[in-house]
Order: C-alpha cells, then structure tokens, then sequence
C-alpha cells in the first residue's frame, strides 16, 4: 500500500476530532502554583495519546500538577498563546517554533516531540495515476502547497535530494486539502501537492487516491516540539516535572498499547468507530516518538533543527537565522528523563487492570 492510501486509512476514525481545544484556563502561571496550562492543537486524542496517559495514569498528579488546556483558535496561533501569557506550554510545528522565536527572545523549546521521525505524517503526493514517477519529474511544474511555510520548506528539502532548488518548480499555495484542492491536483493544475496526514485524507474523501513519491533521507527533519517561556524556566521546576511526565505517558503508551487504547476509548470514544485502524494509527503515531536513542524522551538535537532552519532560510520562508544556542534548552533531557521505567509500566498495568475494556 503506498504511504498516503495507507494515512488516509489510518485517520478516518478521526473524523470527529474537534481540534478546538475545550475547557477554560485563567491563562499562564509558570507552575508557581502547582498550575499549567498548555496548548495543543489536538487535546484528548490520538495525536496526543501522550498527554492522556499522563493525565489519565495519573503522571502530572504524582509531580505535583494540574494541567489545564488553554483555549485554541485557527485565527491565534499556540506560539503566540505562549508568547502573550495565555499558556505556559505550547505544541507547535517546527516552522512555527522558529518563526516565533524570531519575534522574541523569551521563547525556548526544551523538548522536541516526534523524534520517530515524520514520514507516516507529512509528504509529497501526486496522483496514483500521474506520469509523474519521482521529484526529478517536477522540474518545470506546478507545485500545491498546503502551508506556506512548513510544506514549502519540505517540497525544498525534496527537491534538493533530486538535486534541483525551489527555483526549479513553481509553486502555488492552495490551502489545506478539501475536495476543491483534489480537483485542483487531479485536473492537473499543480502536478503534486505537499502537505500532512489531514491533508491526504481530504483527498481520500473526495476520492482521489494519491501515491507518496516523498524521497528517502527526510525522516531527519524535526516536525514540531513544546515552547514554552525562558521565564518560566528560570521561576521553578514545574516545566521539567511536566515533561517528566509526559515522557512517563510516551513511555507506557509505547510499552503498554493496550493501556493507551483504554484511556482513549474513554476520552474520545468517537475515535474508536473502527478499532482495527484505529489501532493502526496508535501504533504508527507511537513509533514518531520513539527516542533517537531508545531511551532519552524529548532529546533536541541542535543539527536536526539547524537543518530546518537551513531549508527555511533557503525557501525564503523566514529572513534571519534564529540563534539555536539559545533558543533550543537541551540540558533538561537527564531531570526530565529521571523516572522509574519499572515503576512506569507497573503503574500502567494496574490501571488497565481496573480500567481496560477487555
């Protein structure tokens, strides 16, 4: 099965997902009171299995946190959210990390997110039936992009293995894919189309199958991570025992799928109206955030994110380089990593035992 007939499979249990995040927030403490507040495109979801189980197998409570959602908006993005005081910890995408760290120094990002790897959920689509075979073919065409900066950036870093720039294609923003946007890209258009797993699925929808001819060697590429403020950093530990946390939820929802599942059954049933793909989509979305090294939840390696800053530089998408030295914290990764896995698992075992579904 070609990688986006099989993505789109995987996301149709998620037809429901409200990205909205629900709930209220009085906004950002810094964890001075035991209290944070994250946002996060995707709460109470598969996407975000992590933070259910720390929530749910009750990680933040035995760090001494509450951790509360902070209402989300397509018109306000999250890193801004964190910047303005209304979040203390926000889930972005790595275009949007940089971008933001460029309007401000107060923005720091301790702790990347899918270091797995990010090729189940962003590529380079064309349709199945297309001539076009690979990148190479591009040269001279019309290229869709969903996003103007993230997707531009990864059709550069494509095109680049092909050893072409992005002077070499034209490219056209047409959004997020929708049944319009298939029509553009089967029409012909844009001969291909770069964006994300929500993306390929639309496609689907509308019943275009689309064939993947994303080159190998892009997997390296950070897709996103949690900024929060320097501030914070420096008024207490709360946002190390958040990320402890989190990483505990990472560990057991890789170790113990079974566990995971139950906890999201029960805050997103909806998500469950086909068990068998939905499992599949749990257990791809877990390896995007297996460590680099097996063990070290959250490393930010320093070249991973110089790269992107490279291909955002080279794709005109941002003007100036961000000084990574300062904005990326990586010496976290050992407090935030200090957590019994034994006790870790133990303590997944028996809550599914009084909470699993069978």
């Amino acid at each position: 099965m070609n990688g986006s007939r099989r993505r789109a499979r995987l996301l149709a249990p998620l037809l429901a997902l409200t990205l909205a995040a629900c709930g209220s927030s009085g906004g950002a403490t810094g964890g001075v009171d035991g209290t944070l507040t994250l946002a996060t495109p995707a709460p109470n979801s598969l996407f975000t299995f992590n933070e259910v189980l720390a929530r749910k197998l009750g990680f933040f409570e035995e760090e001494g946190l509450k951790v509360e959602l902070a209402p989300v908006a397509d018109n306000i993005p999250i890193a801004a959210l964190v910047q303005n005081g209304k979040a203390d910890i926000g889930l972005v995408a790595a275009t949007d990390a940089i971008s933001a760290a460029l309007r401000t120094d107060d923005l720091r990002l301790p702790y990347d997110e899918r270091t797995g790897g990010n090729g189940f959920l962003i590529g380079l689509v064309v349709p199945e039936k297309s001539t076009i075979k690979t990148v190479a073919d591009l040269r001279g065409k019309n290229v869709g992009l969903a996003s103007p900066d993230q997707d531009r950036a990864y059709l550069t870093a494509a095109l680049k293995k092909a050893g072409m720039t992005i002077a070499d294609v034209t490219t056209t923003m047409v959004g997020p894919g929708s049944p319009s946007v298939a029509q553009t890209l089967q029409s012909g258009r844009i001969a291909a189309y770069a964006g994300t797993l929500t993306d390929f699925f639309a496609f689907d929808e509308a019943g275009l199958p689309v064939r993947d001819i994303t080159p190998q060697g892009l997997g390296g590429l950070p897709v996103g991570g949690y900024i929060v403020r320097a501030e914070s950093l420096r008024g207490g530990d709360a946002l190390v025992r958040f990320f402890r946390a989190l990483a505990r939820g990472t560990y057991a929802g890789i170790e113990r799928p079974k566990v995971a599942e139950a906890a999201l059954r029960q805050v997103a049933p909806e998500q469950w109206s086909e068990p068998e793909q939905s499992r599949a989509l749990l257990e791809a979305l877990a390896e995007t955030l297996v460590p680099f090294d097996g063990k070290s939840f959250g490393e930010v390696r320093a070249d991973r994110w110089g790269e992107a800053q490279r291909l955002l530089l080279e794709a005109k998408v941002v003007e100036r380089s961000v000084d990574l030295n300062t904005f990326l914290q990586r010496d976290l990764l050992q407090r935030i990593n200090a957590f019994d896995r034994e006790a870790t698992l133990a303590k997944a075992d028996q809550w599914l035992t009084t909470n699993g579904t069978g």
